[in-house]
Parts: structure tokens; C-alpha cells; sequence
């Protein structure tokens, strides 16, 4: 028997909504593209979008545990994506920068708007990023927030003096 395509039955909610967005959107954006071009389907096109933006993207539940990411955070954790989902941040990062970015997601959550706030992360080669991170609720087709997506962008790199 052929490998078949997931039901969206089986797809977790959070996904299912994030696909759906995202399928809307590339809808509009494609119709135009040659056969050949055209993307497989919606895991596929989201998963190419999200890994050709070279800022960190994530995305995690209202309990902490990351969801999704691009292959741009997965390199800043310097592992599979595979591995890095289902984990929290105190499983990825060391104790006071975890509790720094679930206070961020506690505050931004209970403001219900987007927040930004500036950051140094390091990378597994000890290389130092100062970035801006954009924190916004996750919120499923039906407006309930689901989680908080995080867009980190450099702003400055490998400095030893924070600005």
C-alpha cells in the first residue's frame, strides 16, 4: 500500500489551525505557478515558507511546550527540529533564560496583544546574537488563543559589549 496523505482528522488542532491560515494565504500567491511549482500540500508549503525566513520562528502552546519552529531556531538550539518539540523552555535553555522568556509569554498572554522585547541569545558555537522578539497570542480560527508565536530578529551580532 502507498504512503497516503494524514487526515486532518489526525492532525492536532494547533497544526490543523496554523495550516489552514497558511494554506489560505499561499493560496492566493500560487495559482499562478507552474505545475511543477506548485507546492504538495499544506504541510509541505508552510514548512518551506516558515524555513526560508532566516529569522527564528517558534510557536508553543499556553502550557509552554513548543509546537513548531523553523530550522532557523532549531540551529540556534543546535538540534533536529524533532527533538526540540514537546520540550519546554527550562528543557532547552538554562534556568534564568527560560524563566525570562515564560515571564515575556505570561505578560504578552495576559495583555492579549503583541509584545517586543529585546534579547541576546547564544548559539551551541558560543556565538551571541542581540535580537528583537516579537511575542503574539496564537489564537485558532475560532479567536480562542491557543499559544504564543515568537519571530526573533537580529539586531546586532556577536558583540561582547550589550548596548
Amino acid at each position: 500500500m502507498g504512503a497516503e496523505a494524514p487526515s486532518t482528522a489526525r492532525i492536532h488542532p494547533m497544526k490543523r489551525t496554523l495550516l489552514a491560515v497558511a494554506a489560505a494565504a499561499l493560496a492566493s500567491t500560487t495559482s499562478g505557478l507552474p505545475a511543477v511549482a506548485q507546492p504538495m500540500g499544506p504541510v509541505d508549503t508552510v514548512t518551506t515558507a516558515l524555513n526560508s525566513i532566516p529569522d527564528i520562528i517558534f510557536f508553543k502552546d499556553t502550557q509552554g511546550v513548543y509546537r513548531g519552529g523553523n530550522t532557523a531556531w532549531a540551529a540556534l538550539l543546535g538540534k533536529p527540529l524533532a527533538q526540540l518539540i514537546g520540550k519546554t523552555d527550562l528543557d532547552l535553555f538554562p534556568e534564568e533564560m527560560a524563566k525570562s522568556f515564560q515571564a515575556y509569554d505570561k505578560a504578552m498572554l495576559a495583555g492579549g496583544k503583541a509584545t517586543r522585547n529585546k534579547e541576546w541569545l547564544v548559539y551551541p558555537d558560543g556565538k551571541r546574537v542581540y535580537v528583537e522578539t516579537l511575542k503574539t497570542p496564537w489564537l485558532g480560527q475560532d479567536g480562542q488563543v491557543l499559544g504564543v508565536i515568537g519571530i526573533c530578529h537580529p539586531i546586532q551580532a556577536d558583540s561582547a559589549a550589550k548596548p
